[in-house]
């Protein structure tokens, strides 16, 4: 898995527990990892839900630990500077992602 996950990749939330109960009906849910913000920094992955939306913000290790990949993008503009805003998550997705 790459250090910086690159905005364009989906996952698909696996797990909630005692930590994340909030996150325990959307089991199932898949999002795809937004731009990073040049004021919050790579630490902050911008979490897109299904419909495009800018959702909710997480780290890598609760990203790694809750989601599992579905497809890992090859973008490498972080910031997506210039670029259009992500559109809706349409399925099936181009490739599976191996580990």
């Amino acid at each position: 898995m790459p250090r910086i996950i690159p905005p364009g990749s989906i996952f698909r939330l696996v797990r909630s527990d005692r930590k994340t109960p909030g996150w325990k009906p959307d089991i199932g849910r898949v999002f795809r990892i937004g731009y990073y913000s040049q004021q919050d920094g790579l630490d902050a992955i911008w979490l897109v839900n299904e419909e495009g939306r800018y959702e909710q913000t997480t780290d890598r290790d609760s990203l790694l630990r809750y989601f599992e990949p579905i497809e890992i993008s090859d973008e490498a503009d972080l910031y997506g500077d210039g670029k259009p805003q992500f559109g809706p998550v349409t399925f099936p997705v181009r490739r599976k992602f191996r580990r």
